[in-house]
C-alpha cells in the first residue's frame, strides 16, 4: 500500500502522464475506431446439408476446394449453428434444403440459405462475394456436368442473412475490437514506464534496504494503473455507446469482470517488460512491439485465431489479448452473459498469477 500510495502522489505531480493515462485510449479509440481496414482469409465454414444427393454434396465440395474457405465439421440442426456461430467457431454457414438435386433436375427454382457472421462487417460482406463466385463458377462446371446443361442464372438464388449486425456496419466491430487493443497498450506502457524509472534514478535499491517483498513492491506499482485502466474501460464504454453509438446486447457485468482480469493482466505484461529494460525510451519501444504488434496480428482482430497456424496459432491462443476480444465483440454483439464467457475469463484469471510469477523470478535474479 505504500508504494501504491507513492506511485500515486507521482501521477499526480505529473500532469502530463496522467492525462496520457486518463484520456490517451479514449483519443486513439476515435481514430482507430474510424479508420481501422482488414483484410479476409481462410474463413471457417459448415454446411447443413438437409438433401444429402449428389448435387449438394457436389456444391459443399466446391466450396471445401477454395482457399478463401476453411471447412469445419457439418451442421446437424439449427440449434448447433446458432451455438456454434455464437462460439465464433463458424463465419459463415451454410443451408442446402431438401430436394435441392431433383428441383434442379427438373428445372425449379432453389433457394440456399447462408448465414453469415455480421460482427465483422468487411469479413461478412467479402464472404459473401466470394459465396457467390463460386456459386457462379459451380453452375457454370459441377451443374452443368451433372445435368448436361448449364442452368439459368435464376434457377438457384442466394439468400443471405448477417447475424449479429444485420445492417452490416463497420462501427459495430470496430468499437468493440479495439477496446481490448486500448486497455493492453496505455495500462502496459505506463506500468512498465513506473518500474524503469526506479532503476534511471537509483531509487530501486530503496526498495532492497525494505522489508516489502518482491510481489507486495510490484502489486504497489501495479494497483494505480490497475484503477487508472478500469477508469478508461468505464470511460471507452461511454464513447462506444454515446458517441459511436454502438448498442450492447449482452452481459455488461461480464465484460466488466473480463475488463478487470484483462487489465490485471496488461499491467502485469507492463511489469514484464520493465524488469528487463534499463531505460525508459527501451522500455517504451519494447512494450510498444511486444504489446501492439501479437495484439492486432494474432487476437484475431483482423483474422480469426482459428486460421492461423504455427507459431501464430499458439501467440493467438495464449495472449490475454485474444479472450478479451472475444468477451468484447460477444457481449456488443452477439448477446453473451457468464454462462456463454466462462472459458475466456478463466483463461485470462490464470494468465495473472503466471505473469506475476514470471516477473517475481526475474526481479530476483536481478537483485542477485
Amino acid at each position: 500500500m505504500s508504494y501504491a500510495r507513492r506511485e500515486a502522489l507521482e501521477l499526480r505531480r505529473d500532469p502530463i502522464r496522467a492525462t496520457l493515462a486518463l484520456l490517451g485510449s479514449v483519443i486513439l479509440m476515435l481514430i482507430l475506431g474510424y479508420g481501422i481496414n482488414m483484410d479476409v482469409s481462410n474463413l471457417p465454414y459448415a454446411v447443413l446439408d438437409r438433401d444429402d444427393t449428389t448435387l449438394s454434396r457436389d456444391y459443399a465440395l466446391n466450396i471445401a476446394g477454395s482457399p478463401y474457405f476453411s471447412e469445419r465439421r457439418p451442421i446437424m440442426d439449427y440449434s448447433e449453428l446458432d451455438r456454434r456461430m455464437r462460439a465464433g467457431e463458424l463465419s459463415v454457414a451454410i443451408e442446402i434444403p431438401p430436394g435441392f438435386g431433383r428441383d434442379l433436375e427438373r428445372g425449379r427454382p432453389v433457394a440456399l440459405g447462408v448465414w453469415v457472421d455480421g460482427a465483422m462487417p468487411m469479413r461478412a460482406e467479402t464472404a459473401q462475394g466470394y459465396l457467390q463466385g463460386l456459386h457462379a463458377q459451380w453452375l457454370s462446371d459441377v451443374a452443368m456436368q451433372q445435368l448436361g446443361a448449364r442452368p439459368s442464372a435464376g434457377l438457384i438464388r442466394i439468400e443471405t442473412r448477417f447475424r449479429y449486425n444485420p445492417d452490416v456496419k463497420s462501427v459495430v466491430a470496430m468499437v468493440p475490437a479495439v477496446i481490448p487493443v486500448l486497455l493492453l497498450f496505455f495500462p502496459a506502457m505506463l506500468t512498465a514506464l513506473s518500474v524503469v524509472r526506479e532503476k534511471e534514478l537509483g531509487s530501486i535499491i530503496n526498495f532492497y534496504v525494505t522489508p516489502v517483498s518482491r510481489l507486495e513492491f510490484l502489486l504497489g506499482k501495479q494497483a494505480p494503473y490497475v484503477i487508472l485502466a478500469m477508469i478508461n474501460y468505464v470511460l471507452l464504454l461511454i464513447v462506444a455507446l454515446v458517441i459511436f453509438r454502438v448498442p450492447m446486447t449482452g452481459d455488461v457485468l461480464a465484460m466488466s469482470l473480463g475488463a478487470f482480469l484483462y487489465v490485471l493482466c496488461s499491467t502485469a505484461i507492463g511489469l514484464l517488460f520493465s524488469v528487463f529494460m534499463r531505460s525508459q525510451i527501451a522500455a517504451m519501444f519494447a512494450t510498444a512491439l511486444g504489446t501492439m504488434l501479437p495484439a492486432i496480428q494474432f487476437s484475431g482482430l483482423i483474422n480469426p485465431v482459428s486460421s492461423l497456424g504455427g507459431g501464430a496459432a499458439l501467440i493467438g491462443t495464449l495472449f490475454p489479448t485474444t479472450h478479451f476480444v472475444t468477451i468484447a465483440r460477444g457481449v456488443f454483439s452477439k448477446g453473451l452473459g457468464f454462462a456463454d464467457l466462462g472459458p475466456e475469463l478463466w483463461a485470462l484469471a490464470a494468465a495473472i498469477p503466471i505473469l506475476l510469477a514470471l516477473c517475481t523470478l526475474l526481479l530476483k535474479k536481478q537483485e542477485s
